[in-house]
């Protein structure tokens, strides 16, 4: 059994495979990969290229009988396509089963590959536990079994690497952070990684939709259509987006050349004009230079939630539609330096390379951090560890469980914080920062005393990559649950495993300020694992145990200060920080 890497992208689709340590990319007889856009006429469904072409002047999206970008409506209900209503699940089944007959078709395939029913499957990293669910559906309904799910820019730095193991290219970057930029028609994909000693780590994901090449190619459209139609009133839906899809290629060949030229036939209804507008690259790095720099933000913010600055990093790998953009590699080099920024040659490719060499070297993903409950009094509880393996399709499901107490039930309300700290590996201390990815809110029994309400916290990972936490009250048997997708990986960098395959500790984050500033709401949680008296607020623990604060006793001053604060004046019945409270003074 051959397991391929299957890389089912917003824009285009490609599978990989590697055979004899090799990786071939299974394109088109035209040397490309498929596009990922479906035509229904009737019973007849016309799949990728022919589509596309028969899709010129079409824009994003479902318009008539074409489906463009089906992975963008994964985890909707239904798409109206040609006044039919069809399942995303379907539609994309459609589309990878199109793909895999094009790979078996393939020239590149010399016969090493007769069948393809298992895959490793990348994802971009904000998809959801519902999407991805769906997306395994549309491979499972077209055959395939996804093994596992891999971020694709993650995918993209294996592949980057992993042919150049043993080398000295990976020793340079050993112990290094590596930023990896996938820039696709789609997404904006970012992760933050480290190499060490033959593993790479990931330390922090972002992703976005809303600076995907398809933005770009609306802002080209609406600036072609302010400067080239003089006169001409409202243009219809239709003709923009005609225009739309002209100004993508027009972006495409200024990659290359220092202008192009747009030209529609016929564009004016009324008198048979054409639409005619010549761009330079100059012009086009001016309209895009708003959205490349919103880019540059999520790049800073990403830096900055992972305690690392831009001089710490070793390398920005650059790889996806987008990287071919000369406005997009200068902005990276500018800011990182031009020895530290590479633009894959392969950009198109190198993510269903990466899937298929972690296919190849049978890797299996494992947690990169440390998934914890946040406990009264600025404690933690792990939940489950890092290099805990992310199970593969078909293998037992992670599962642990763990009891805690409610210290403050006054609001009928226990609340779970799911945190995770910010460097990888398992020997974190109480003092590290904490990353929050979820948070859960379970009913209790507002009557009761502290201690006296049990809650379960059962906590599973499944083979999408997604943890499922369930909380319950012994009480009033109250059930909540939540599901968090927004998780770190480690994984091999190689064929062998190390033992233990735990993640390792890329050493301690630089220091940083107070996160909380003046008008910032937090929430304390109130859950503890033991019954202390310590963990109760001064204000609740004093209406049923006031002898804890005797003098004799030295109760903490933290507990004092809360029962002194909450505690009214016993004079003038004013709160302790009321200004027209005299009565200590007298």
């Amino acid at each position: 059994m051959t397991v391929v890497g299957f890389d089912f992208g917003t824009t285009n689709s490609l599978v990989s495979v590697v055979d004899k340590d090799r990786v071939y990319d299974l394109l088109d007889d035209d040397g490309q990969s498929v596009p990922s856009v479906v035509k229904y006429e009737g019973v007849r469904k016309i799949v990728g290229r022919e589509a596309k072409d028969a899709l010129d002047s079409i824009g994003l999206g479902v318009h008539g009988s074409f489906v463009k970008s089906p992975k963008t409506y994964l985890g909707d209900e239904s798409i109206s396509v040609g006044g039919v209503d069809l399942s995303p699940i379907d539609v994309t089944q459609d589309v990878i089963e199109h793909v895999r007959q094009r790979a078996l078709a393939s020239t590149i395939n010399a016969g090493y590959l007769t069948t393809i029913t298992d895959a490793v499957a990348t994802i971009p990293v904000d998809m959801n536990g519902r999407r991805r669910q769906a997306l395994r559906d549309a491979y499972a309904r077209a055959g395939i079994r996804v093994v596992q799910f891999v971020h694709e820019p993650f995918a993209a730095l294996y592949g980057h690497f992993r042919p150049r193991m043993g080398t000295d290219f990976v020793r340079r970057y050993d112990r290094k952070n590596i930023l990896v930029v996938d820039w696709g028609g789609g997404t904006l994909d970012l992760t933050l990684c480290r190499l060490e000693d033959g593993r790479v780590v990931q330390l922090q994901n972002s992703g976005t939709a809303e600076l995907g090449g398809d933005i770009f190619d609306d802002s080209l459209r609406n600036w072609v259509l302010t400067h080239a139609t003089d006169g001409q009133g409202d243009i219809d839906s239709e003709r923009r987006r005609q225009v739309r899809n002209k100004c993508e290629q027009l972006k495409i060949f200024l990659s290359s050349e220092e202008s192009a030229s747009l030209y529609i036939r016929n564009f004016d209804p009324a008198t048979g004009e054409p639409l005619t507008y010549r761009m330079t690259r100059a012009e086009l790095e001016t309209i895009a230079k708003p959205l490349i720099e919103r880019a540059m933000e999520h790049v800073v913010a990403l830096l900055d939630a992972a305690h690392v600055s831009d001089t710490q990093v070793a390398l920005c790998l650059v790889t996806g539609g987008m990287s071919r953009m000369p406005a997009i590699s200068a902005r990276l080099r500018e800011y990182f330096g031009a020895h530290r920024v590479d633009v894959s040659q392969n950009s198109g490719t190198l993510i269903a390379q990466g899937a298929a060499w972690i296919a190849y070297d049978r890797q299996q993903l494992k947690l990169a951090k440390d998934i914890e409950v946040r406990l009264a009094r600025g404690s933690f509880h792990r939940l489950i560890k890092a290099g805990t393996p992310v199970p593969f399709e078909g293998q037992e499901l992670t599962d642990e469980s763990l009891e805690l107490y409610c210290a403050d039930p006054r609001d009928g309300r226990a609340k779970f914080q799911f945190c995770t700290p910010t460097r990888p590996g398992w020997n974190t201390q109480r003092s590290d920062p904490r990353d929050e990815i979820g948070n859960l809110s379970l009913g209790v029994d507002s009557a009761a005393r502290p201690f006296i309400e049990r809650l379960t916290l059962r906590s599973t990972i499944d083979s999408d990559g997604v943890l499922h936490a369930t909380a319950m009250s012994d009480l009033r048997r109250h059930r909540e649950t939540t599901s968090l997708h927004d998780l770190e990986f480690g994984i091999s960098l190689g064929s062998v495993e190390t033992a233990g395959g735990t993640a390792d500790d890329p050493g301690p984050p630089e220091s940083s300020d107070d996160p909380f500033k003046p008008g910032d709401l937090v929430v304390r949680t109130n859950l503890v694992d033991k019954k202390d008296d310590y963990y109760v607020p001064g204000e609740l623990l004093y209406t049923y145990n006031s002898t804890y604060f005797s003098r004799a006793k030295n109760p903490p001053q933290v507990q004092v200060d809360e029962r002194l604060y909450y505690e009214p004046c016993a004079v003038c019945k004013r709160q302790s920080n009321d200004p027209e409270c005299h009565c200590g003074s007298r």
